[in-house]
Formats: structure tokens, C-alpha cells, sequence
């Protein structure tokens, strides 16, 4: 016997899904959890995130979690402003030369002068 699992479309308001209707997609965060059903009656696709607590009554409701794979980076506190195209030319002719490492980890040889 499967569990009704009551959700909400947009456009048609309250509607009754069964566990394999859903998809759980679980993250390395809360923030990245999210479940998704096709509504019954207009078959919009609709996704929405998922709390702690949503997360446990679609598991209890016999719903089968996918795991997601989130890079860390992506979980990571950024700081600055985003990178622009400017930067990304600027990166580019900076890889075009031959010491491009040396100058990216500030390693200096010795027949370099000293900057000053």
C-alpha cells in the first residue's frame, strides 16, 4: 500500500502524489536539499527545497532519496567581487607566458631583479 503524499502546484493548488512520484535530491547542506514532482492535473514539473522536517516525512513516506554531489567550492564563503571578463583575458595572457607559475606563486629565480 503506498502513502498519499499531499504537495502543492502553483497552478492547481493541493494535489495527492504517491512516493514514486517524488524525487528527493539530497546535498552535502540543508540549503541543497529540494524534492520535485509532475503534477497530476496540469503536468508542470515542480520543484521546491526541502527542510530538515521535509526531508524526514518523504523518507517516512517511503520516498527514495537520490544523493547529489556538490563541489565544496560551491559550499564555500566567497569574498570580492565575481570574476569578470576582464579577468578571465587577463588570466589567459598571463598563462600564455613562460613563467606564469612563478608569478602566480610569487617564486622569483635568481636572474630576476628584485621588484621595487
Amino acid at each position: 500500500m503506498n502513502t498519499t503524499i499531499k504537495a502543492t502546484c502553483p497552478a492547481c493548488g493541493e494535489v495527492a502524489l504517491t512516493s514514486e512520484d517524488i524525487v528527493l535530491r539530497i546535498g552535502p547542506a540543508t540549503s541543497a536539499n529540494s524534492y520535485g514532482f509532475s503534477c497530476p492535473r496540469c503536468t508542470q514539473f515542480v520543484t521546491k527545497t526541502a527542510d530538515e522536517r521535509v526531508v524526514r516525512l518523504l523518507l517516512s513516506g517511503g520516498v527514495r532519496p537520490i544523493p547529489i554531489h556538490v563541489p565544496a567550492e560551491v559550499l564555500e564563503y566567497r569574498s570580492g567581487p565575481p570574476i569578470n571578463h576582464d579577468d578571465i583575458l587577463a588570466f589567459h595572457e598571463l598563462l600564455d607566458g613562460d613563467d606564469w607559475f612563478d608569478e602566480l606563486t610569487g617564486h622569483r629565480s635568481a636572474a630576476d631583479p628584485p621588484s621595487v
